[in-house]
């Protein structure tokens, strides 16, 4: 049985268990279902090869409810993008969001089904944020918890007093949402040679991109996490495959660049503490595998260290909020590779609201400390709607071709858009 086929066995017999239970009548379904979030959006490019200006339509649905020791949910999302100019397109993918049977009684929680997993501390960039399921269906456009999306788990949580241990397996693995094959975020540029982390390769003109195949389990990991009179504190491990695809190159007529996607052994620790009027995270974690492709175009992989320090402040009137990051990522290999090795970088975040909360100007940036490496991600939003915004954003990158803004460098874009949350 294939992937796919496992995904779907998985999710009809989630509800046909439901329904055996008894915890949610089939006939009674639709009396709860309601609408989670809704989001358009436009946006033209400035100077993007083949891509005058794009759309997105999202919605989530859920339907959640409870009795005695069992509770449940059940969800669907639907994305539908479009890209216009040469290399238009159009997609609309529906997929799962959180579908599960929890069980919960005193310190024990168990949780069956699709579900959202995410670990660690910081906001941005976390190293130990490992098991659930990438999506880069729009690169980093997005902030960090809308790039993950639920994935196939088993659950076993028991809090304690003052700690928590956390423990999850994924029974089928699922690979992270990409973009469409002709989006200006697709991290694999066949029409001018470019790979996203590795820049320029003019030998993959014309290659075929092909897809995983992948059977098997995703993994599992254990985490505990505590409280500490003076700080939080916690420490994981972790076996998962990497669900964003690494692509191998194969050389032949024509060139095969196959997504893989490599088991890694993860050890983690992470840190937050209130200091000088300021929270401070810091995450650091351990990898035994990080792909990497060798000058000669082999594929290999080599142990790479990740550390993040963290801090979020309320500078001045207290209603700005202020989150700083410097993030470092260090991978030890005696070869000569095309990857980057050492990348620093400090990313963050400005948010302030204005006139009575009823308006938000926003900056997110990433900057790249030992190569050019830009990213900005200016916004105003009005809130003054209740529960919804409409906001005026826009994305810029520069950057050396082996960074991730001088990648994306010609793929600036203004977007207007709406949402809302229900």
């Amino acid at each position: 049985m294939g992937g796919r086929q496992m995904r779907r066995a998985w999710s009809r017999s989630g509800l046909v268990l439901l329904g055996a239970l008894g915890v949610v009548p089939l006939a009674t379904w639709a009396e709860g279902l309601q609408v989670d979030a809704l989001r358009l959006e436009t946006g033209g490019f400035t100077d993007a090869p083949g891509a005058s200006s794009s759309a997105l339509a999202r919605g989530a649905v859920s339907l959640q409810g409870s009795s005695g020791n069992w509770s449940y949910a059940l969800g669907a999302r639907l994305d539908a993008h479009a890209q216009y100019g040469d290399r238009d397109f159009d997609r609309v993918r529906l997929d799962y969001s959180e579908n599960y049977l929890r069980w919960q009684q005193k310190n024990v929680r168990v949780t069956l089904g699709t579900q959202n997993v995410l670990w660690g501390r910081v906001d941005e960039i976390s190293p130990t944020d490992r098991m659930g399921r990438v999506d880069f269906s729009r690169a980093i456009l997005d902030k960090l918890p809308d790039r993950r999306r639920a994935v196939p788990a088993v659950r076993a949580e028991y809090f304690g007093e003052g700690f928590k241990l956390d423990g999850v397996l994924l029974p089928v693995f699922d690979d992270a949402v990409m973009p469409h094959a002709r989006s200006a975020w697709n991290p694999v540029d066949t029409v001018n040679g470019r790979i996203l982390s590795i820049g320029n390769l003019p030998g993959i003109v014309g290659a075929q991109v092909v897809k995983a195949d992948i059977n098997g389990a995703g993994g599992a990991g254990l985490r505990l996490t505590a409280e500490g009179e003076d700080f939080d504190y916690g420490f994981s491990v972790q076996r998962v495959r990497q669900s964003q695809p690494y692509y191998k190159v194969i050389l032949g007529a024509p060139v095969v660049l196959q997504a893989v996607h490599p088991f890694s052994t993860v050890v983690g620790a992470e840190l937050e503490a209130e200091r000088m009027g300021a929270t401070w995270r810091m995450e650091a974690a351990l990898s035994s595998d990080v792909p990497l492709t060798t000058q000669t175009f082999q594929f290999r992989t080599d142990p790479a260290l990740n550390v993040v320090v963290g801090a979020e402040f309320f500078p001045g009137d207290r209603e700005t909020r202020v989150t700083l990051q410097l993030a470092g990522q260090r991978i030890f290999t005696n070869q000569a590779v095309l990857d980057r090795t050492r990348i620093y970088s400090l990313t963050g975040e400005i948010e302030h609201p204005f006139a009575n909360g009823r308006w938000r100007a926003d900056l997110r940036f990433s900057l790249g400390l030992n190569g050019r490496d830009r990213y900005f991600n200016p916004q105003l939003a009005y809130t003054g709607i209740d529960q919804q915004e409409i906001y005026l954003a826009a994305h810029l990158f520069s950057g050396a071709d082996n960074t991730l803004g001088g990648f994306y460098r010609r793929d600036d874009i203004f977007m207007v858009g709406w949402r809302g949350k229900f």
